[in-house]
This record gives structure tokens, C-alpha cells and sequence, in this order.
């Protein structure tokens, strides 16, 4: 007659699909943040030397390469060369002697593009090796060290 079972509270029930949401919302989590998620990139297969011995060549040339307000520029044997310049002045030249190797000394803001272009243009100009000497960009100071 006074129907008081209709006045009771109702049982809460627990959904599934709220329990779904957080679980994939997890994997998501889990999958972005993690290693599995691989980045493109290229392989350097680079050889094992010790701390303090670094491979002895007779012969040594040296190329500067530093980047100044967004052009990079290539210094070899007192001249200045972009990748394309400096390709046809390696054929005009010939080979490079039996041995040598090509010491790259390279500004940090280098992009490594033009590290791995330079690398191969060394190769096929008859270097045998290929070395990377990086340097840290220098805060503050002029053209020549003093205040700006």
C-alpha cells in the first residue's frame, strides 16, 4: 500500500565501459612514453677505441665546418665551399692520397645532414678515414673572443 521499496536507495551498479576507457587510456600512456615507439633515423656502426688511443694516420686534412646565422660553410685548405662546391673541387683535385684520412672539425649547430653528406663525398674522393672532432659553441664575446 505505501509502496516504501520504491523510497529505498538503489544499489550502485559498476559499469564496464568506464573500466575500458582507463585501461586503453593506460596503453596509450604506457606506449607514447616508452621505448616502443621507434625513431627513423640512421645506424653508425662505430669502432671500439680506447680511452685515451686514437687512430695514428701518416696523413691528415682537415675541414672546418661551422654555421653562422643559419648558413653552414665549409673551410678546406684556406678556401670556402658549400657540399656542392666542395664535391667539385675534390674531382677537379683527383684522389686523395693513399691513406689519408679526413679529420672533420665541426661547430655543434652543424646538422648532422650535412656530417653524413660530407662523410660520403670523403669516401668518394678516396679518403680512408673519416673523423669527427665536435666543439662546443662558445657564449658571448665577439669575432675575436672580446665583449660584444
Amino acid at each position: 500500500m505505501l509502496k516504501l521499496e520504491a523510497e529505498l536507495p538503489k544499489r550502485a551498479k559498476l559499469s564496464f565501459w568506464p573500466f575500458l576507457d582507463l585501461c586503453v587510456i593506460g596503453m596509450f600512456f604506457v606506449l607514447f612514453s616508452s621505448k616502443f615507439v621507434m625513431a627513423p633515423g640512421i645506424t653508425l656502426a662505430l669502432p671500439e677505441v680506447g680511452a685515451s688511443q686514437v687512430a695514428i694516420s701518416p696523413i691528415y686534412e682537415v675541414i672546418a665546418i661551422t654555421e653562422v646565422r643559419g648558413e653552414e660553410m665549409i673551410f678546406f685548405k684556406d678556401s670556402k665551399f658549400d657540399l656542392v662546391s666542395l664535391e667539385k673541387h675534390f674531382e677537379k683535385r683527383g684522389a686523395a692520397p693513399k691513406g689519408a684520412t679526413l679529420l672533420v672539425k665541426a661547430d655543434v649547430a652543424v646538422s648532422m645532414r650535412t656530417l653524413s653528406l660530407l662523410a660520403e663525398l670523403a669516401i668518394e674522393a678516396g679518403y680512408s678515414r673519416v673523423q669527427l672532432a665536435t666543439e662546443e659553441r662558445k657564449t658571448g664575446g665577439g669575432a675575436f673572443g672580446g665583449a660584444r
